[in-house]
């Protein structure tokens, strides 16, 4: 095989051509210095000088020769100097050593070998080479060029490798010799060959791409295309690479698909165009087209790569569906048509108003980007469903375009084209987010209400557990002189009484109805939650009151206030899992119009601001927004209810005041709770001490209660405080007792919620048989007290169970004054 050399190849020749050159001038340069320098004079210092000039020039030529020897050795090349009969002279290193591992052929030849009788020798197996290099060694000792490269092959211990024979002559005489090369070539027949065999690979995968692909050059020339695109035009590939893109594609094109000057023009790629076109039996096609421009090294547009998808069959269902958009934009749902790489194709007016996008922001849009705020597995199985089973049905979370939550019902369904295969998928959307709300409500109105029948079932015996102890902790104070007992004596009544309350307030709350409000003052509350925290949290957790002085005072329900507060605290405690501090600050602070305007929900004046703060692991901005909502919660299933936050926000809306919260995750979160200030002229505060409790005077007092605790403390303290005493455990015992003693009992003392015969009932056949009797009816539940007093002016009072010795013995001498 004879190829050109390559340009290395050539300029190595050059050089050791050159560097033989220049090794014959220097001789000859040498010589005449000599006999320039010796001859004319004669003198005896002049023959010095010539000596002493020929020696240098020996130098020169030595290291000459040295550098020529280093670079010839130096070279990767094998590189030999043939004499005018084709003697090797002399070779370089590389030649040497391979020579030494060659197992024969022209390229196993030494130093002393006549190149041209290896040649002749060669076996059958490397004849056509060794004749073809024999005839331009010739060539070249005789003076005439030969500048093709012979290639052949060699064996040696890694395998066949493949070189290039070049030959050019040395300077001098005609029959100075010649200088010959081998390269080795067998890196490059390796990539020549993975070369072709990678272009044939393309060229197959080029032509078996079912998009039509043109690269044409500046002047809208063809220069290479696939079979694809030649099917088009009813033509070769041969036939059509080097003509004119207007002259294959004529001008039944549309103007857009044969023009690319834009592209060359501004150097921009144009994606994503519709054109339309007839193909070789005259239908029309529509064709999605992306043109790219191609570049060279500075930059500059040399040509375009035109690449067509055939989008004839979804344009014609498209167009279908178009037909029938305007029925379907009267449809109250949002429908809309999806291709399968999930990317909308049909928006209708119900998917306008139920999402908040428009027909041009919604078309062209994938799907799953539009309407989920965030990667939705739900969303992914419902799409899966369709693709395995051509429909789905069920409920999905997505999203509108301001990011509110919806609530849907879809209905998808896969539509094939004519050949059975996928082509788009249809869903009608139904909005249920309404539904589901007053689904929520209603069913969170039904838990409350469940509440509240609790509540109510369980306050009776909870108020008559409480009544006795609360009643005889106030006997008991009578007689107790000790000031720890005393002070223990007040923390079980303050705990008892606080007891009765929450359960008023758990049926107040479930029932909606509101707490009693006291001028009260802020600082004793926190003291006394101060209190609570110590005794009962975790040692690890501790508590820090900043209270300021002059504080002002709130007209509040102290228990609903106080539940507040604990709820907070508890929140805090629950928050510092590893421990740590709870703040809680109480000052003055007055707000302005220009507070008000920042905070709707606020009026201007005084108000006192209550802040509970912990260090612990703060709140999400996504939690941070629904930590309000009713029956929500982070805890743990059985350790909250969800109902904390949102009581604690209602009874301080109820009291006219606010909360603000700020959280930090890592930080630590701080709610600040502001009421407005009471200043309205000082009553008598929960921190008043008692007034003295007013005393009988002998009067005879019937109680009827079928808890006999209760019996027994509530004889105990109207006795000590002068009244006398009968008792009853039940209805009918208590008519027994009346009518042997009617004449002598004052009032009558019963409660409402009693087995056999109930309080109402009692209380009737009471007026029956005394229509002057005078009836004190007492109850946990608030609602029996209109209960009682709807039976009549015989019902004087009416005692919220439990009550205390004061409330008792107030009642009684309001009804006996």
């Amino acid at each position: 095989m004879m190829v050109r050399p390559s340009d290395v190849e050539s300029e190595v020749l050059s050089l050791i051509r050159g560097l033989h050159d220049t090794e014959i001038r220097l001789k000859e340069l040498t010589a005449s210095e000599v006999d320039a320098v010796v001859h004319p004079t004669g003198r005896s210092y002049l023959l010095h000088e010539a000596q002493q000039q020929l020696i240098k020039s020996e130098a020169v030529q030595h290291r000459l020769a040295e550098t020529q020897l280093a670079i010839i050795n130096a070279l990767p090349a094998h590189v030999a100097l043939l004499d005018s009969e084709g003697a090797i002279v002399s070779v370089n290193d590389a030649w040497k050593r391979f020579a030494g591992v060659s197992t024969g052929g022209i390229a196993d030849a030494g130093v002393g070998d006549n190149y041209l009788e290896v040649c002749d020798r060669a076996s059958t197996e490397w004849a056509a080479e060794a004749h073809s290099a024999a005839v331009a060694i010739r060539a070249v000792l005789a003076g005439v060029s030969h500048p093709e490269t012979i290639e052949f092959p060699a064996h040696s211990p890694d395998g066949e490798r493949w070189f290039g024979l070049m030959v050019a002559p040395l300077a001098g005489d005609r029959n100075a010799g010649a200088v010959m090369m081998h390269v080795d070539l067998t890196e490059r027949r390796l990539t020549e060959e993975t070369l072709r065999r990678q272009r044939t690979e393309l060229r197959l995968l080029f032509d078996l791409i079912p998009a039509m692909i043109w690269f044409k050059d500046t002047n809208n020339r063809i220069v290479r295309l696939n079979k694809r695109a030649a099917e088009l035009a009813g033509k070769s590939v041969e036939e059509i690479e080097g003509k004119a893109f207007s002259d294959v594609y004529p001008s039944q094109s549309a103007r857009s698909f044969l023009d690319s000057s834009e592209v060359i023009r501004l150097g921009r790629a144009k994606l994503g165009v519709v054109d339309t076109l007839r193909n070789r039996d005259g239908k029309k096609l529509w064709l999605q087209t992306d043109k790219v421009p191609s570049f060279d090294k500075a930059g500059n547009v040399i040509g375009i790569v035109v690449v067509a998808q055939d989008v004839t069959q979804q344009r014609r269902a498209d167009d279908r569906l178009r037909e029938q958009a305007s029925l379907l934009d009267k449809a109250q749902d949002a429908i809309l048509v999806r291709d399968l790489d999930n990317r909308i194709t049909f928006w209708n007016k119900g998917a306008e108003r139920l999402y908040g996008w428009s027909v041009e922001e919604a078309v062209g849009r994938i799907e799953s980007e539009l309407l989920y705020g965030e990667p939705n597995a739900a969303g992914g199985e419902a799409w899966k469903r369709v693709m395995d089973h051509g429909e789905w049905v069920g409920e999905l979370l997505q999203v509108d375009k301001q990011g509110r939550d919806l609530i849907i019902e879809g209905r998808w369904t896969l539509v094939r084209d004519d050949t059975g295969q996928p082509q788009r998928v249809l869903a009608i959307n139904t909005d249920l987010t309404e539904r589901k709300q007053l689904e929520q409500q209603y069913f969170r109105a039904q838990r409350l209400e469940s509440i509240g029948t609790l509540a109510g079932g369980i306050a009776h015996d909870l108020n008559n557990m409480l009544a006795p102890i609360i009643m005889s902790v106030d006997l008991l104070k009578m007689t107790v002189t000790d000031p720890e007992d005393c002070e223990l004596l007040e923390t079980i009544g303050a705990s008892a009484r606080r007891g009765a309350e929450m359960v008023s307030q758990v049926l107040s709350f479930a029932r909606g109805m509101e707490g009693r409000r006291v001028e009260l003052g802020v600082k004793h509350l926190v003291h006394d939650l101060e209190k609570i925290v110590r005794d009962t949290f975790p040692k690890n957790i501790h508590i820090r009151t900043l209270i300021s002085r002059d504080l002002w005072t709130v007209l509040a329900d102290p228990t609903q206030l106080h539940q507040v507060l604990l709820n907070l605290c508890v929140n805090a405690r629950d928050a510092m899992p590893a421990g740590g501090t709870i703040v809680i600050t109480a000052e003055n602070v007055s707000l302005d119009t220009k507070f008000r305007v920042m905070n709707d929900e606020s009026q201007s004046g005084p108000h006192i601001s209550i802040q509970v703060e912990d260090g612990g692991l703060g709140i999400s901005k996504a939690v941070l927004e629904k930590i309000f909502d009713p029956f929500f919660t982070t805890k743990a299933l059985g350790k909250g209810t969800g109902l904390g936050l949102s009581t604690s926000l209602a009874i301080i809306k109820g009291h006219g005041g606010f909360i603000r919260v700020y959280s930090e995750e890592g930080k630590g979160t701080r709610f600040r709770i502001y009421l407005p200030a009471h200043t309205a002229p000082s009553a008598p505060t929960l921190a008043d001490d008692l007034a003295e409790l007013p005393r009988g005077r002998g009067e005879v007092v019937l109680v009827v209660d079928d808890e006999a605790s209760i019996r027994q403390v509530a004889r105990q303290t109207l006795e000590t405080f002068g009244y006398r005493v009968l008792v009853a455990s039940d209805g009918a015992e208590a008519l027994t007792v009346f009518g042997k003693h009617q004449s002598e009992i004052a009032v009558v003392l019963t409660d409402m919620m009693m087995p056999g015969m109930d309080g109402s009932s009692t209380i009737e056949k009471l007026i029956e048989m005394n229509p002057s009797v005078r009836i004190v009816a007492a109850s946990g539940l608030s609602a029996n007290g209109d209960i009682a007093k709807a039976l009549g002016e015989n019902v004087k009072h009416f005692l919220q169970k439990p009550y205390t010795a004061e409330s008792l013995l107030n009642a009684l001498r309001h009804v006996l004054a």
